[in-house]
């Protein structure tokens, strides 16, 4: 039995899960010297873990049993056709994410942005930048996506006695449940956050009309997918005319940037470049997660967080 794992580990990580996985031959994909041989031990494993991207390997391999994604998005592989059992990270990364976007409005709201930007210039400002400063607190929020990702960012935004509401095909847990709706809700929201997994449905569903319609001391955020926005460019406009008074981004269309990308020169923009979901312990986690489920496929339970990429979730 074959584990095949395409994760950069720690030489401690490897060594704890080698000694874990006793039985299983564990290939890394760092250790193998060429595409040749990563496609070889693909096709030939019986458990991948972690991120093929290519996603006809996957699909042409006879013995695979089990995927374990090390991520909990898994847009890239709407493709694959396999009868292997898929799993994701589902809410690993729920916590980081939120509290990547709350850190990013709190820097645009409290100037701290700014002041890291004159910071490196050595200028003092002081007391002429007060007036300009905002509160989080009482602040109306919509919150696209339901999930656990939207419903750790609703619970840390609560405590700031923010308002928040969701836009999800959900009607439990939403106020907004279509497109229709969610044109008209945004005209009163100071902040939107998106937290949407990449599917059909929510590739584009943030149109330049949405954007039209914020207000102008309005922020917009992404922590889900890189294509909620129906066009990336109109919200670039949108910042540079001041239509909007910020973006956090932590996803984009294209990634990663490149160095003459518009987005670098956005006006209060902060971008995190896809790292909301880290953490000091993120890898170990991540492995938890593998070994917890590998001991459950040896005995014949039910994987956790299993999926199904041809739906997206």
């Amino acid at each position: 039995m074959t584990i095949y794992i395409e994760l950069k580990l720690t030489a401690s990580l490897k060594n704890a899960l080698r000694e874990s996985a006793a039985g299983y031959e564990c290939i890394f994909e760092d250790e193998l010297n060429s595409v040749e041989e990563k496609k070889a031990a693909v096709q030939q494993a019986d458990i991948v873990f972690g991120n093929v991207k290519q996603v006809e390997w996957l699909n042409e391999a006879p013995r695979l049993k089990w995927i374990q994604f090390s991520s909990a998005g898994f847009g890239d592989f709407t493709k694959l056709k396999t009868s292997a059992v898929v799993t994701n990270m589902r809410d690993y990364f729920s916590q980081p994410c939120a509290e990547t976007m709350v850190a990013g409005i709190l820097s645009l709201y409290r100037g701290i942005s700014e002041f890291a930007l004159l910071k490196e210039k050595k200028e003092w400002v002081g007391h002429n930048i007060r007036n300009d400063l905002y509160l989080l607190n009482n602040r109306q929020v919509i919150v696209l996506g339901a999930g656990s990702i939207g419903q750790r960012i609703g619970k840390i935004l609560s405590g700031f006695d923010c308002k928040v509401i969701f836009y999800s095909r959900n009607e439990k847990v939403s106020v907004i449940n279509n497109p229709d709706e969610l044109q008209i809700a945004v005209t009163g929201a100071d902040i939107v956050i998106g937290a949407l997994p990449g599917t059909p449905e929510t590739a584009g569903l943030f149109t330049n009309e949405m954007i039209d319609a914020m207000r102008p001391n309005s922020i917009f955020c992404n922590v889900g997918r890189g294509n909620l926005l129906r066009d990336e460019s109109h919200l670039i406009k949108a910042l540079h005319n001041k239509h909007i008074a910020g973006a956090v981004l932590d996803v984009t269309a294209e990634e990663p940037l490149p160095p003459d990308h518009p987005l670098w020169s956005c006006p209060n923009t902060i971008l995190t470049q896809h790292s909301g979901g880290g953490n000091l312990t993120e890898l170990e986690g991540i492995v938890a997660m593998f070994l917890t489920n590998l001991r459950s496929l040896q005995s014949g339970r039910q994987l956790l967080n299993q999926v199904d990429p041809t739906k997206g979730y």
